[in-house]
């Protein structure tokens, strides 16, 4: 069998799969009109906001039999976790100021939220690349650098920025690139009742 087939046909029976924190409507609607009113002319590549979530762990490719395993140890973790709230505080670039990718709205510290990853971790055996402490952020855009970097002066957008994201369920998603867009599909949810 060609090299590139084998790879294909692999690639195919395989999914790309993340567990995410969903947004309430009254939350994207909120954030999107800010955006709207005070952001859009930005060289950004914008959320679309049925693609609005907190990422918790990126799986990454997974083999489609893998997914009643995966969905077996988020349903012991759930079950085992109380529903909790993210305090989110301000809008501003990330990953830092000097190496600016997005514009998202970041969250604090949140030992629920810290306790809810550990145990996702070690249930699916997977070990986070993050180095540093998690910070709760929702991604509204990723910035054109090129396009940013030529904009004198450079576009404040640090602003206060403040809610609570509910949390009371964890959602198994998958990726999927269609007709030029990438689109997240919920592939199970499960309920926080610890």
């Amino acid at each position: 069998m060609d090299i590139r087939l084998f790879f294909c046909y692999n690639l195919a029976m395989q999914r790309r799969l993340f567990i995410a924190i969903s947004v309430p409507e009254n939350i994207k609607k909120r954030v999107f009109r800010l955006i709207e009113r005070e952001y859009e002319n930005l060289p950004v590549r914008w959320v679309r906001p049925e693609n609005f979530h907190l990422t918790l762990n990126f799986l990454g490719y997974v083999p489609e039999e893998k997914i009643p395993e995966i969905c077996k140890s988020l349903e012991a973790v759930a079950s085992d976790k109380p529903a909790f709230d993210i305090d989110f505080t301000e809008i501003c670039v990330g990953p830092t100021e000097a190496v600016k990718k997005m514009i998202w709205v970041k969250g604090g510290q949140n030992n629920s939220l810290d306790a809810l990853r550990y145990s996702l971790d070690r249930e699916l055996h997977y070990s986070s690349r993050e180095k540093n402490k998690f910070i709760p952020h929702l991604t509204f855009g990723r910035i054109k650098r090129t396009l940013w970097n030529k904009l004198k002066p450079q576009p404040q957008i640090e602003r206060e920025f403040k809610f609570l994201l509910p949390v009371s369920n964890v959602d198994l998603m998958e990726s999927r690139y269609e007709k030029g867009k990438r689109t997240y599909y919920c592939l199970a949810s499960f309920v926080l009742n610890g």
